[in-house]
């Protein structure tokens, strides 16, 4: 009796365990969860082609040219349950393999777009870059339910409303460019 308690105990113990790794595949560099489902992360440093992509429920929603690419984790995403897990909308960022030309001097190595998970389907906004381009981090968000506002370190902010990102400020009048 106590042997088979203790096989139970075990089975239950290896079966959770195998379902908690399994949700992640080997393949991705990072699983999140949202409201419509787990989401993977596949950086193209780690492939054949070097394209990065973003699965949701194991389909491709996202690739670009791009050795790395992931929801920024400094706390800029907004969650409906005000939770981490279940996100609704959050910022990401890809680090691009060769970098774009801008103007005459400036180069962009890193991009953002907003993922929105707060519809029946995913929306992904257009792609947004702080003013000063180079080495930029997010200084703060405001998410609301329908719209959000996304601050640089650069003082360059943005507005996203209905999928589409647009400058808001450049930040050359705070004075706050590095």
């Amino acid at each position: 009796m106590m042997i088979s308690r203790a096989v139970a105990v075990l089975l239950m113990l290896v079966t959770t365990a195998s379902y908690a790794f399994g949700k992640c595949p080997a393949s991705a560099t990072k699983c999140d969860y949202t409201r419509l489902g787990t989401l993977e992360y596949i950086w193209g440093q780690e492939i054949k082609d070097k394209q990065s992509r973003i699965l949701l429920n194991g389909i491709e929603i996202f690739k670009n040219d791009s050795s790395q690419i992931g929801w920024d984790q400094d706390g800029w995403f907004y969650s409906d349950d005000k939770g981490m897990g279940d996100m609704s909308k959050f910022v990401v960022y890809y680090d691009l393999n060769e970098p774009r030309q801008i103007t005459k001097d400036l180069y962009l190595y890193r991009a953002y777009r907003i993922f929105d998970f707060s519809g029946e389907e995913v929306v992904i906004s257009n792609e947004f870059y702080p003013h000063e381009v180079w080495n930029i981090d997010i200084d703060w968000a405001s998410w609301g339910k329908k719209n959000a506002v996304i601050a640089f370190k650069d003082g360059s902010r943005f507005k996203y409303e209905s999928g589409h990102v647009t400058m808001i400020d450049d930040g050359s009048e705070t004075g706050e460019s590095e």
